[in-house]
């Protein structure tokens, strides 16, 4: 059995949308949006041992809006929250 350990926080990633553009700018025909650029990455350490409310709160810290796909990376145990160091709750840019 392995002695696996509940976390005590998430490293969390925001993905950000890359700009997308309804016309071209070279004046080629439209025939969708142009994609300006790849996608952006953001990551925070959060001190929340679930999951799902690690998130929120990471949402919620950055500011985000609904464009923005926010997921756990992994799990961060007691020993990596506290080297960090986070107090309880907190969401820190990793």
């Amino acid at each position: 059995m392995r002695g696996e350990t509940t976390p005590a926080g998430w490293v969390v990633q925001l993905t950000i949308p890359a700009h997308a553009s309804p016309t071209r700018a070279d004046g080629t025909p439209w025939i969708g949006p142009a994609i300006l650029g790849a996608p952006s990455f953001e990551y925070f350490n959060v001190a929340i041992a679930d999951a799902e409310m690690a998130m929120e709160a990471t949402r919620k810290h950055s500011g985000s809006d609904g464009g923005v796909i926010v997921g756990v990376v992994r799990a961060l145990s007691a020993a990596e929250v506290a080297s960090i160091p986070l107090s309880v709750g907190e969401v820190r840019r990793a």
